[in-house]
């Protein structure tokens, strides 16, 4: 379904951020982009929603086909009515709205009223909280809640690919368990994901596939189950090393950063 093509991109017209990124994403599962801060994972992610030019970045090689449509030069609302919303990191939701206010803002570009009240009981479905907390503004909620919004938010345009930049960001152990299932289920319901993380054990389990950055360019792209057995991927992203190591020898060797035999 989504299919990105030698993708380059810079800010400023200087700093290349993505540089010869390729990725595909079928119509179902989840697919997860892996790599540290800067790696260039939200830069791939503003480049399908169309929302580099608000930071910017722009496209300077490279092609995004969604459906065999090119996206590459399209703008943001135009891709939302395609089938492709993004829930953004931070959460950026409209805190003196209320839950329901900021849900109907999700649906602004839906001219189909049915489709919106399925959409909209999807999203309570997925998060009974929501319902208990229609009427509060979404400001005050919890960062767990807010998350939870977020993403329904995304989910009441009723997209084909959703979009998650850092879903887990500043939460609890439980409330990420919580969230990766929320996005197993999303995909199961016939939604395909698009997942940044740095937190690659939580992504890592819930997703069917993944790429692994570095400096904006694609080292590793193996199916999840291989990624989460390559020593690797244990070392630098799942903080594993060997059966004694643990975090400490993960530390360490990120202090060291030996030569990588990686290959893209």
């Amino acid at each position: 379904m989504l299919v990105v093509r030698e993708l380059e991109v810079t800010y400023q017209g200087v700093i290349a951020a993505v540089r010869g990124v390729s990725l595909t994403a079928s119509d179902r599962g989840v697919v997860a982009l892996l790599g540290a801060n800067g790696a260039g994972k939200t830069t791939i992610l503003r480049a399908i929603s169309g929302l580099l030019g608000s930071q910017g970045g722009r496209i300077v090689h490279g092609t995004i086909e969604f459906d065999g449509q090119s996206i590459t030069a399209l703008d943001a609302p135009r891709i939302v009515r395609l089938g492709i919303t993004q829930a953004l990191e931070g959460r950026r939701l409209f805190g003196a709205l209320s839950v329901d206010e900021n849900l109907r803002a999700g649906a602004f570009a839906v001219r189909d009223a049915g489709a919106t009240r399925h959409a909209y009981e999807r999203v309570m479905e997925l998060f009974p909280i929501l319902r208990e907390r229609r009427s509060s503004a979404a400001g005050y909620l919890s960062g767990g809640e807010q998350q939870m919004l977020t993403i329904g938010r995304a989910l009441m345009a009723n997209p084909r690919l959703l979009l998650l930049d850092e879903p887990s960001l500043g939460l609890s152990p439980v409330m990420v368990q919580q969230i990766g299932k929320i996005i197993s289920e999303i995909s199961a319901a016939g939604t395909a994901v698009l997942l940044v993380e740095q937190n690659a054990q939580m992504a890592l389990t819930y997703a069917t596939h993944g790429y692994v950055l570095e400096t904006g360019r694609v080292v590793l792209d193996q199916p999840a189950a291989e990624l989460r057995r390559d020593e690797r991927v244990r070392t630098f992203y799942l903080g594993l090393h060997g059966e004694e190591g643990g975090r400490g020898a993960f530390a360490a060797l990120r202090q060291q950063r030996p030569e990588r035999r990686w290959t893209s």
